[in-house]
């Protein structure tokens, strides 16, 4: 079977609504357009090439919802079809739920939004001192430093009942990537904190509160904490649209836990329009940008400008033309949520779809025939496009800008060419640097390559940074920071070699395995590679540090005392001390570790029964997922293997006893 792929990033929209009995239904001829396009996309997104199954598509218009559609099928077995109450996860959509939630407990005097979480939150702590300033606004708004996301058992095929505590155990051990209030990388570990915050303060689980808080006044019937146990409308994702995928249960439930539909989003994002649920002072703040202090260094908008739980609470496009329009995505493993909302005419747009699509570019077309429709914003015109600024000599400061950067997904090199008055960006590509971008200086430190992308360099807080700038307006996010230079010698015990995990979980639906290595032009820092390529500088002879303050979902290794990785809440083997699968090998599985790894080097036929509560997990030589238990549900028998690693996973103590031959042999 093929791995999964992460999804990036998990999000949500919370809106208020003025009251549930404003919700009213009416005939959506006035909306032709917006219905078009509306159809276009929901036809579109389950025909072409993806593995989108199920698309519900709701949008509301002063108040009312004015369409409602579903797509394809639910359920491709049983031949069932979308309707308005065919449930998804909506994964980070969910963050302005907990949101409003913690604004609900300022209203009642439990709290201040600015108020320190480790007075409020006494098993809260971190190794980095600095996290005593933290407070709960941080939590809301990405600006808490905090590392990102404790994926142990945060997406599985079951429901978690320790995974709140696991999290603040796991951040008990951990350190800040920056200052309190600096930068602003996507963090789901904070909002997972402000849940812990919600139970402490008011004696009760979360599921709990939002029942009696939000769903119940709101009648959001079709809402809940995760799918039900028996449901009996939920759209299933599938992979290459033809095996269903077990039931996704996401345990990081402040972040991205939460199940809903297209029209109960309408529903709840109505309580932006007004104050109702929310007090004024409350809906002001929930609708307003929160600012990291970085911000005071740029001479540009970000992109991206975060609230309390939305990733945007104004859409530069529109906001140019008057209009404020906020937004959330939402994406999981099996799921894709996008949220608009314009509270000022009461207008929404939820999208909804199991599997994999651009949340924003494929619904911001439904958001803008309804704003032309009705006449929010003027038809396009033919704007002929600006005159491209010409070449210009390089800014003065430029060589202070050289040196090695790292991004989310790779490691870069800056250097400048003074003759043509250009910055050449290198991407390192395993073995070497090669050239990438060549990009002209067209003034005021900006950089323009042949396709037209804009870069700017500029220092914030202190830290040389390369910008992305958005098209044709004032908005620029950082891409990436240049890391500090270290020095050398430092003697530590890691190793070039490839970890995989002995703590993994039998539910668990994402195997992730690291590699750790070394660059000759970096050599204090250690290379980690998982879901990206994130450089840590070295700080001890068994330990690491965060170096790029704007990279979400950091995880800095360390080695333990018996040898193994520690990568987040993940402890990790060396592949090269991992023993060879004897024929007919008794596995004892659960006392010590979850996961026990063998290896086979040989082409065999490999056969196994497979315990109750057990999995099995079969990887290629390079590491690529071949057979899994969760997944393919057929007991491995005379499963053809040309080498690799077998997992035997179970979380009590559990035996195995694989057995293999030679492949053409007889068993």
């Amino acid at each position: 079977m093929r791995q999964l792929s992460r999804m990036v990033v998990f999000s949500l929209i919370l809106v208020f609504m003025v009251s549930c009995s404003s919700i009213q239904y009416e005939q959506a001829a006035p909306y032709q357009q917006t219905i078009e396009t509306a159809r276009e996309i929901g036809n579109s997104l389950i025909s072409q090439p993806g593995n989108v199954t199920a698309v519900t598509i709701a949008v509301m218009h002063e108040g009312k919802i004015v369409y409602s559609d579903g797509f394809g099928r639910r359920d491709i077995e049983l031949d069932l079809p979308v309707d308005g109450h065919t449930r998804f996860n909506i994964g980070s959509v969910s963050k302005t739920f907990i949101a409003a939630s913690i604004l609900l407990l300022q209203e009642e005097g439990k709290l201040e939004l600015d108020d320190l979480v480790a007075d409020l939150l006494p098993d809260f702590t971190m190794v980095d001192e600095r996290y005593r300033d933290i407070t709960v606004r941080m939590l809301l708004n990405h600006v808490s430093g905090m590392a990102g996301t404790n994926w142990r058992d945060g997406f599985s095929a079951t429901v978690s009942p320790t995974y709140l505590h696991d999290t603040l155990e796991e951040l008990g051990q951990s350190s800040l990537k920056h200052d309190p209030g600096a930068y602003s990388p996507y963090c789901n570990d904070g909002f997972t904190v402000a849940q812990a915050l919600v139970e402490h303060l008011q004696g009760i689980p979360y599921p709990q509160f939002l029942q009696e808080r939000i769903f119940t006044p709101m009648q959001l019937n079709d809402t809940s904490v995760g799918f039900h146990p028996q449901e009996n409308n939920m759209a299933y994702a599938y992979a290459d649209r033809s095996s269903r995928l077990p039931v996704e249960i996401v345990n990081i439930v402040a972040s991205g836990g939460l199940t809903s539909t297209a029209e109960d989003l309408c529903k709840y994002a109505a309580l932006t329009f007004s104050p109702s649920v929310l007090k004024a002072d409350s809906l002001a703040e929930y609708l307003a940008e929160q600012k990291p202090d970085y911000v005071e260094d740029l001479d540009f908008d970000r992109t991206l400008t975060f609230g309390l739980g939305w990733d945007f609470t104004s859409w530069q496009p529109y906001q140019q033309l008057g209009v404020q329009v906020l937004g959330k995505t939402g994406g999981t493993f099996q799921y894709t949520t996008m949220l608009f909302v314009v509270p000022r005419s009461r207008s929404v747009v939820a999208l909804i779809c199991s599997g994999q699509i651009e949340p924003i570019s494929q619904t911001l077309p439904i958001m803008d025939a309804l704003l032309k429709e009705t006449g929010q914003i003027p038809p396009e015109g033919k704007n002929d496009p600006p005159e491209a600024p010409g070449e210009k000599p390089l800014p003065e400061d430029y060589q202070s800008y050289e040196g090695y950067y790292g991004s989310p997904s790779a490691l870069y090199r800056i250097e400048f060419n003074r003759e043509s008055s250009s910055m050449q960006l290198y991407r390192f590509e395993g073995q070497s640097f090669e050239l990438r971008v060549s990009a002209l200086h067209i003034g005021e430190g900006i950089y323009r390559d042949p396709e037209g992308t804009q870069f700017a360099l500029r220092t914030v807080l202190g830290v040389p940074a390369l910008l992305n700038i958005n098209g044709s307006h004032a908005q620029a996010e950082i891409q990436m920071t240049r890391l500090p230079e270290l020095p050398e010698g430092l003697e530590h015990g890691f190793t070039e070699t490839t970890w995989l995990p002995t703590n993994f979980l039998p539910n668990d639906l994402y195997l992730q395995y690291y590699s750790t290595s070394f660059i000759a032009e970096l050599p204090s820092y250690l290379i980690l590679d998982g879901s990206g390529t994130i450089p840590y500088a070295i700080s001890s002879a068994t330990g690491t540090t965060m170096a790029l303050p704007v990279v979400r979902d950091q995880t800095p290794p360390r080695l333990a005392k018996d040898g193994q990785l520690i990568v987040g809440s993940f402890k990790c083997t060396d592949v090269l001390n991992i023993q060879p699968l004897v024929d007919n090998e008794r596995i004892e599985v659960g006392a010590d570790n979850s996961s026990v790894w063998r290896k086979l080097e040989d082409h065999v036929l490999l056969s196994c029964k497979v315990p109750s509560g057990g999995r099995i997990i079969v990887l290629g030589s390079d590491y690529d997922n071949i057979y899994d238990t969760l997944y393919d549900k057929e007991v491995p028998s005379n499963l053809e293997f040309a080498g690799g690693y077998v997992a035997f996973i179970a979380d009590s103590p559990t035996i195995f006893e694989p057995s293999f031959v030679p492949a053409g042999g007889e068993r």
